[in-house]
């Protein structure tokens, strides 16, 4: 397990926590959609960090051609439909390049300020001239504690929120779904406007919009 990260519950579970079998059974909630509407019809996208697949099918069954990337061989032998690449996101140097590179599930909020450069540096090795990197980010204020959330899917708790001088949040967050429960303890940073700007300018990208009013999903193109 990551440093400070870890996870408990039915299943296997990846190196920062997060439980296989609960990724399987979360629907899309819209982001599919979200995604689709930003992009153009038919695009190449390198998924990293794919999971079980959970927005790869949706965006195949869009008529996207998807390889998808996840460092984790339990999440990623649950996807069968198309190309997949067992490998840690830093790590990956495909000799191709994408109409879209996908970066999502807050994996820019890595509290690791060398990975999530490494993480950025991957994204834009791997985008096209004039192509688009969308990244999904943390919005500030969002993990508080005490809090339960609840929907006909699951319920989350979250709690033992910890906040640091430097901006690292950790909290612990527990899923119950059809009575069985995974816990998570995730360590977390939330970036400015300024700081993301200076991070994706270190890479050769630029943002160049806000894709939801909350500023949570980021289109970044090269420069």
């Amino acid at each position: 397990m990551r440093v400070g990260q870890g996870g408990t519950g039915p299943g296997a579970h990846t190196p920062d926590g997060s439980a296989v079998e609960l990724y399987e059974v979360t629907p899309p909630h819209g982001d599919d959609e979200l995604i689709d509407a930003a992009i153009e019809p038919g695009s190449s996208i390198l998924e990293l960090g794919c999971g079980t697949g959970r927005i790869t099918r949706p965006l195949l069954a869009r008529g996207h051609q998807v390889v998808a990337v996840d460092e984790s061989p339990e999440m990623i032998a649950r996807v069968t439909e198309t190309e997949t690449i067992c490998s840690t996101i830093g790590e990956l140097r495909l000799d191709r390049q994408f109409d879209v590179v996908l970066m999502m599930s807050f994996l820019i909020n890595v509290a690791d300020d060398e990975e999530r450069l490494r993480l950025l540096k991957a994204c834009a090795h791997h985008v096209r001239p004039g192509g688009s990197v969308l990244l999904q980010q943390e919005v500030p204020g969002t993990r508080l504690a005490p809090a339960e959330l609840e929907n006909e899917y699951r319920k989350m708790v979250v709690s033992d929120v910890e906040d640091f001088p430097d901006g690292t949040q950790a909290a612990t967050l527990t899923h119950t779904i059809g009575g069985r429960t995974w816990s998570q303890r995730i360590v977390t940073r939330n970036l400015s406007e300024d700081q993301l700007a200076d991070e994706l300018t270190r890479t050769g990208l630029r943002r160049t919009e806000y894709l939801t009013p909350d500023k949570m999903w980021v289109r970044a193109q090269p420069v």
